[in-house]
């Protein structure tokens, strides 16, 4: 009887996970460490950094400056962006949810 009243409280089921699942079963740390991009990229870890890639310019850390692009960079990005041989448009109507759309996206060709 206490079991069928205990048995969906959360309390209870995250006691059990954490205290008897997890820790036979699952990989699990003590302590975790955690870092943001401007933590990482900034000087308050590292005084020297070779790169920093794959963030947007207006989210670099700002001790790293102006990101200093190629000449025409940009415009290559453009261009790709907009070539018929790399991106086609297809039509999806106006009664498209977000389901029928992933659903399109998983069945198309490349």
């Amino acid at each position: 009887e206490l079991y069928q009243l205990l048995r969906l409280t959360p309390e209870v089921i995250d006691f059990y996970l954490n205290d008897y699942i997890f820790p036979k079963t699952a990989r699990h740390q003590g302590l975790k460490l955690s870092a943001t991009g401007q933590e990482l990229g900034g000087d308050l870890l590292f005084p020297r950094r070779l790169g920093f890639s794959g963030t947007p310019a207006d989210l670099l850390p700002l001790e790293l400056g102006a990101p200093k692009f190629e000449p025409g960079t940009d415009a290559k990005v453009l261009a790709t962006l907009t070539d018929p041989a790399v991106v086609t448009i297809r039509d999806v109507g106006s009664d498209w949810d977000v389901r029928s759309l992933l659903r399109a996206v998983a069945a198309a060709e490349p």
